[in-house]
């Protein structure tokens, strides 16, 4: 069969735009897919992207309560030392005897007690540092002889103490041969142990040493 020139070019031209049309559906099939799977994640991404615009708008009250989060912490622990020894305690019951003028008598002492282990977030060197804490108590009882005006004082002296410390129970019994009580005070102290965490003795109560003569007759 022969076809005329005119036919031959009209065939070329339609096999070409077939062609295209093949390379246009296939690249276009192609692209297509891969935008689909873009939206298909876009979407799934979008949740997440909501949440952190969120928190990103309220980043400037985040930054300010975890500040005050660490002061909290900071705060809280000042009242708890990282040990607390007998040494300590008993310097802190001289002191509260000088202040008040109970005339101590005896001292008894409890083994320390772990109270309670948790987990916490510290500030460390300027960074957040996850630790576990100890919080524990060591315990005494100590008698000695005061007044009532006395007694009152010391009970006040005991809840003022900057360092968290607690009066169990409190006894006195009237003295008539000196005419004063005589009472007995069973205190608690608490401290929190943890890595890193800094002993710090008690300061020792200021005292006068030596004696005007040998004898201290004057």
């Amino acid at each position: 069969m022969k076809i005329s020139k005119r036919d031959a070019e009209l065939l070329l031209i339609l096999a070409g735009l077939l062609v295209f049309l093949i390379l246009y559906l296939g690249v276009y099939n192609h692209f297509q897919t891969e935008a689909d799977s873009v939206e298909s994640d876009i979407a799934a991404l979008q949740p997440q992207l909501t949440k952190l615009e969120n928190e990103n708008a309220h980043l400037a009250e985040y930054e300010q309560g975890i500040t005050e989060y660490r002061t909290s912490v900071k705060d809280k622990l000042a009242a708890f030392p990282a040990d607390i020894k007998d040494e300590d305690f008993l310097s802190y019951l001289l002191t509260m005897s000088s202040k008040v003028g109970i005339s101590m008598e005896s001292v008894t002492f409890d083994a320390p007690t772990l109270l309670s282990e948790f987990d916490g977030i510290l500030e460390q060197n300027g960074t957040d540092t996850n630790a576990t804490l100890d919080a524990c108590r060591i315990g005494t009882v100590m008698t000695g002889q005061l007044t009532y005006k006395q007694l009152k004082s010391a009970v006040d002296y005991i809840y003022s103490s900057a360092t968290q410390t607690s009066l169990d129970s409190v006894s006195v019994s009237f003295d008539a041969e000196t005419s004063k009580l005589t009472g007995s005070f069973a205190v608690s102290r608490y401290y929190v142990q943890w890595p890193g965490a800094v002993y710090s003795p008690e300061t020792l109560p200021t005292t006068s040493l030596g004696v005007s003569d040998l004898f201290g007759t004057t």
